[in-house]
């Protein structure tokens, strides 16, 4: 999608999604019926406009959207750039918070880079694992809405829900940090730790989970002199975190 006509497309023209697989210069991409919907509702979209598709996993393609009168939707794939997957990006692991304030963690995870997201039920958790399991599709659907608004190529990976115990045992989250009024600066950490970084929930850990997370030897760092609400506190460090690690590729070239 070279030229200053692609470069102004994907600017300007509202992003699409599209399953894995089906984007190909030339084909005819039969939109899922939510998202013909959000076309010529929410965007007000018409035969003829031109759009951009996007399937989360790399491919970003102009196209043109036709439109059916049983609220159907088409895009004719144009030129299609297939992106190769960014740098080892930051991960991030948050208590499970209620309603709105969990959707917008998850928005925000994703409009700041956030590599991968783990939603982790700790103790005072707005729910426990099962209920949390029954909101994963829509985090996913939030997620997905994310994507096409800050022009992602690639999605953010959402992990199923966990417990804080299960975080703790991977072997992958070996060099993860917890977010802690009483910790430290980001430039005090231990070198190599990049994370995780675990947001906890409302209310703080309780003194057992406090111990789990000594024992583990996940240091504590503090995004603030004041006390943020969860939300906050996921926002601030995926802010603080992504700039850092992005800092650590670069000295690395």
């Amino acid at each position: 999608m070279g030229g200053p006509h692609g470069i102004d497309l994907l600017k300007k023209a509202p992003w699409l999604l599209a399953a894995v697989g089906e984007i190909e210069s030339g084909r005819r991409v039969v939109l899922d019926p939510a998202e013909a919907r959000h076309s010529v509702g929410a965007l007000r979209l018409r035969s003829g406009d031109p759009v951009v598709l996007t399937d989360g996993a790399g491919s970003v393609a102009s196209g043109t959207l036709f439109l059916s009168g049983r609220g159907a939707a088409e895009v004719v794939v144009q030129d299609v750039d297939n992106r190769p997957l960014p740098p080892s990006g930051f991960v991030m692991a948050v208590a499970v918070l209620a309603g709105a304030a969990m959707d917008l963690v998850v928005q925000k995870s994703v409009e700041l880079g956030v590599e991968r997201l783990a939603p982790v039920c700790c103790e005072r958790s707005q729910m426990g694992p099962e209920r949390a399991a029954t909101r994963l599709d829509h985090w996913h659907r939030v997620s997905r809405q994310a994507l096409k608004q800050c022009r992602r190529a690639w999605a953010m990976e959402l992990m199923p829900p966990m417990t804080l115990a299960a975080l703790l045992d991977d072997p992958a989250n070996a060099n993860g940090i917890v977010a802690h009024l009483d910790g430290g600066t980001i430039d005090e950490l231990p070198p190599g730790r990049v994370g995780p970084l675990l947001i906890g929930p409302e209310g703080g850990f309780t003194p057992d989970e406090e111990t789990m997370l000594e024992d583990a030897g996940w240091p504590r760092v503090c995004l603030g002199r004041y006390v943020l609400r969860a939300e906050t506190a996921a926002i601030a460090g995926a802010t603080v975190f992504s700039i850092h690690k992005k800092g650590l590729h670069s000295t690395d070239v």
